[in-house]
């Protein structure tokens, strides 16, 4: 029986958008492994890091010959397993410092909004070194502070020990890999204003919490909150929820860029082993 996931700020669920912000994280999301198809051969085996509910590395399962995710949260991979799990695509447990496998194991690795998670990100990225293969390929997203969060400020969402700028990112992968560089995936304009009111909105919520209290709350709770103030609104502008963000926005709306990066919505790198 397929063990059911929560969702949570930290986690995506496939089918349970509640609001077009989450449908377009969603298709955010959705876009790095489409953009990843066409980045790694399809007779690769793949390492995803940090796989979560699964949906992504299923997906590319049907373009390579084996993936392997791997998660912290024992109750993520039994989920992905029970519902994803095939004869190529595989899901397994691990610790958050090292991975389970030798040297030179993978082709291709994979991270999607993780490291911005993750306690020794260091660690991190020199661990994703040793596994790939010679002139194997790692590609990475995370959310871009230039865009989400004044100067100094912490992370507002709660699962995130940090985030990073362009320059920030750039730094960390250059300890292994030097000749790292960093794009970014941006939206359309009016997707991208979208996001940009979200975070404006998140900005002034942690404006009135400096200590980062809300941080305390069950997720649970802010998803009432939420939800409760998503209905007000729709109330007060007289609009019922259709649900009509599901046929108004599509993978066609997100674009990577090579340029202006400190504009985008997501930095992205795709770097290559030294042989």
């Amino acid at each position: 029986m397929t063990q059911i996931l929560s969702k949570s700020s930290l986690r995506i669920i496939p089918g349970t958008y509640e609001s077009r912000e989450e449908y377009l994280l969603y298709l955010r999301h959705i876009f790095a492994y489409e953009f990843a198809k066409d980045q790694i051969s399809k007779n690769s085996s793949v390492l995803e890091m940090g796989c979560g509910e699964g949906y992504g590395t299923s997906l590319l399962s049907a373009q390579v010959t084996e993936i392997t995710g791997l998660d912290v949260d024992e109750n993520a991979v039994n989920h992905a397993q029970n519902k994803y799990g095939s004869s190529n695509c595989k899901f397994t447990w691990y610790d958050g410092r090292k991975i389970p496998f030798q040297d030179n194991s993978f082709d291709a690795v994979i991270s999607f909004q993780v490291i911005e998670h993750v306690q020794d990100d260091k660690n991190f990225v020199a661990e994703i070194y040793r596994v790939l293969k010679n002139k194997g390929i790692f590609i990475v997203t995370t959310p871009n502070s230039t865009l989400r969060l004044k100067p100094g400020q912490k992370p507002w969402n709660k699962f995130h020990l940090r985030e990073y700028s362009p320059d920030h990112m750039k730094d960390l992968l250059k300890s292994q890999f030097p000749d790292a560089t960093v794009w970014g995936i941006r939206a359309s304009e009016e997707v991208q204003q979208i996001e940009l009111e979200r975070v404006k909105n998140s900005l002034k919520i942690a404006s009135y919490d400096p200590l980062n209290l809300r941080r305390l709350f069950p997720d649970s709770v802010k998803q009432m909150f939420r939800k409760s103030l998503r209905s007000l609104s729709k109330k007060n502008s007289g609009t019922a929820d259709k649900k009509d963000f599901l046929d108004n926005y599509t993978l066609k709306d997100y674009f990577v860029i090579k340029s202006d990066v400190n504009n985008s919505l997501d930095l992205i790198s795709i770097l290559k082993k030294s042989s």
